[in-house]
């Protein structure tokens, strides 16, 4: 009884064995990304598949790119880390677009971004109330942000605004709305101070700081109000700055439209803005200033006048679709790059690799080679000794005795009186020995003397020893493991992201025209 029952528990799996896959918790979570997923856009749900393929959620900061290609990690390394690895400078795409407005003090600029995310994220009054750089951005969760948890957040900044550390710090500050109206949930605005003229001093240069962060924004909404309008010297100045490199990101508006009732007065402040502009900027050709104003706080009567506040919505929607084939196209670019880089590195290995194999045969072949001269020398010591155990190799092998002597042609006039009591010069019978049956020492009298000869033969084998060394010299090429680690992430890099680009190139062409082959 006892010997079934331990059979049976050693058959029945412990509880904490139990498969994970079949546990409800799983089931849980499944359930709860396929409502998330449902819950997203289609363009959501690519940027957030093209951020997977850089770095895994909530990765930390990748390092410095340095060439180390024994560290990959194929199928576990993103496309940063292998970029990092490869030696390749690799920034991320944005899954955001950054939307900056510019404006005078009071010209609408927190209004409009309280109104696009139908939440009062930024304050808004008549004084100065945003005095830094705000970013409002869409999060899980209600939360402020301030100076370097901004930097943290938004890190493609640090660079650019190194210079102006640590005076930023108190001017940054990130609102995290939980609002998804619109396409905010994939935009990120970027309210700056408002700027006037005067003895009125910011604890930093906006100006400088302004023109920085535009490097990274996709749209730079300007808003004029009819009061401050197109007068206010630092934003003409800012203006004239960002359009010499930003002209195309640059959209005009007059803002607060509906506290002009008239239209002939509306005329008027467009006419004189336009004009104060025309010396500001380059694009001239078909500029506009559309008007607008925030609908829900507009005076009575203002039905009648145009309001353009949805066309800004619509330039916000080509953005986000633009960002969208941007990171769609820079994600097959840096596929080809590593693919590119891979293929060079292992190229440069094969041609190292056939450099030391042809290092390596040269090499030992002199090496051999330089133990020749020893042996000769040997062989000419033990002859010129004639000591009794090895004086019969005369007798033992009289072929290779003779051509050890013949090499050096001869070493000495005569030999020692040892050597001939030694040397075996008759038979067995006491007959002496034909001359002709002899091996011949080449003369009485030999070319080089036994000091010179031993001399010549080391100089010659150290000669032959330095130019083995000087051939064996090998370049650094790399091991098997290396070479497996950087095949297999070039097969992940050009099968897997790239088939899962043009997956995802495919959904976001079936959103826009459904039936397209």
């Amino acid at each position: 009884g006892d010997l079934d029952r331990r059979r049976r528990r050693k058959r029945s799996p412990p509880v904490a064995m139990m498969s994970w896959a079949a546990s409800p918790q799983r089931k849980g979570k499944e359930a709860a990304n396929a409502a998330m997923d449902a819950a997203l856009s289609v363009n959501e749900r690519i940027l957030r598949d093209i951020a997977a393929c850089y770095a895994e959620p909530g990765a930390g900061e990748t390092a410095e790119p340095q060439l180390d290609p024994a560290a990959l990690q194929p199928g576990k390394d993103k496309l940063m880390a292998i970029c990092s690895k490869l030696g390749l400078s690799c920034i991320a795409p944005r899954r955001k677009i950054n939307v900056m407005i510019v404006g005078n003090h009071s010209a609408g600029k927190s209004s409009y971004i309280n109104w696009y995310c139908c939440e009062h994220v930024q304050t808004t009054a008549v004084a100065i109330e945003t005095s830094g750089f705000s970013f409002c951005t869409s999060g899980k969760k209600r939360e402020t942000l301030r100076g370097k948890a901004t930097l943290q957040l938004f890190e493609h900044l640090r660079h650019d605004l190194k210079g102006f550390f640590p005076a930023i710090y108190p001017g940054l500050s990130t609102e995290v709305s939980t609002s998804k109206e619109r396409c905010f949930n994939l935009v990120t605005f970027i309210d700056t101070p408002g700027l006037v003229d005067g003895s009125f001093h910011y604890p930093f240069p906006v100006e400088d700081i302004i023109v920085a962060m535009a490097r990274h924004t996709d749209l730079i909404y300007v808003l004029f109000d009819p009061i401050g309008q197109a007068l206010c010297d630092r934003t003409m100045n800012v203006i004239e700055r960002l359009n010499e490199q930003h002209a195309t990101k640059m959209r005009y508006f007059l803002s607060k439209a509906d506290t002009v009732p008239l239209e002939r007065d509306r005329q008027k402040v467009i006419v004189q803005i336009t004009q104060n502009l025309s010396s500001r900027i380059r694009n001239k050709h078909a500029f506009e200033l559309p008007s607008l104003y925030i609908p829900d706080k507009s005076s009575t009567g203002s039905e009648s006048i145009d309001n353009n506040i949805e066309r800004t919505c619509d330039e916000i929607e080509s953005a986000v679709h633009q960002n969208v084939q941007n990171n769609l196209d820079k994600l097959g670019e840096d596929c080809q790059l590593i693919d590119e880089t891979i293929c060079s590195l292992l190229k440069q290995d094969d041609v190292a690799r056939a450099h030391n194999r042809r290092a390596a045969l040269y090499g030992y072949a002199l090496l051999a080679l330089s133990l020749q001269p020893l042996l000769f020398a040997l062989a000419f010591a033990l002859d010129k000794m004639a000591l009794p155990p090895l004086g019969q190799l005369r007798l033992v092998a009289p072929q290779a005795h003779a051509i050890a002597i013949a090499v050096g042609v001869a070493l000495v006039d005569s030999p020692p009186p040892a050597a001939l009591a030694l040397r075996p010069d008759s038979t067995a019978d006491g007959a002496a020995t034909p001359e002709a049956d002899r091996p011949s020492l080449g003369g009485a009298a030999g070319l080089l003397s036994l000091q010179q000869f031993l001399g010549g033969c080391a100089a010659l084998f150290v000669a032959l020893q330095l130019a083995s060394l000087l051939v064996r010299r090998y370049r650094p090429a790399y091991s098997s493991r290396t070479r497996a680690s950087l095949v297999a992430t070039r097969s992940f890099v050009s099968s897997d992201l790239r088939e899962r680009k043009a997956r995802l190139y495919k959904s976001y062409l079936d959103q826009c025209s459904s039936g397209v082959s």
